[in-house]
């Protein structure tokens, strides 16, 4: 989000020391997160999905609009401040500009996201065609292998 944009709109700033968890898992809040200074890391099921310290980036914005839990812990690594805005809706309505803002923003994580899925499918893909070309080890085809075994058992009949 543009920082610029919010310096202007009187918002709250909060700052956290390393460590501190701004953001939980299943926990709703109604406070949305804009990154001023410092680093935090997302966090799901344990494991870190990415670290930031750019400046501008919003957290909690996904649950806000949507009225949903979190999915993801928002965790400081290094002391970070913030603007906090809160009832995230209403500021985005009497804010036009921060609204448009937060489209881009969210507009560019689907592009990546979109990038990144076709990465992985395309790695799953050449995964498969690697297995599927494995066959130093068995020759056979999967039906001549279970021909091969009916064989004898015919014999004994």
């Amino acid at each position: 989000m543009n920082i610029q944009i919010l310096e202007n709109l009187g918002l709250k700033e909060v700052s956290f020391d390393p460590g501190t968890v701004i953001i939980k898992t299943g926990q709703r809040t109604k406070n949305v997160y804009v990154l001023i200074s410092g680093k935090v890391s997302m966090m799901v099921g344990g494991h870190q999905i990415t670290a930031v310290d750019s400046p501008g980036t919003i957290f909690g914005e996904i649950s806000a609009l949507l009225h949903t839990d979190p999915v993801a812990d928002v965790v400081t690594v290094e002391r970070s401040s913030f603007y906090v805005v809160e009832e995230f809706l209403e500021f985005l309505k009497k804010n036009p500009e921060a609204a448009v803002s937060v489209a881009q923003i969210l507009a560019c994580r689907l592009i990546n996201m979109n990038n990144h899925f076709v990465h992985f499918k395309e790695q799953i893909n050449g995964l498969q065609k690697n297995l599927q070309d494995y066959v130093p080890v068995f020759p056979e085809n999967y039906q001549g292998i279970k021909a091969r075994k009916k064989a004898p058992a015919e014999k004994e009949k």
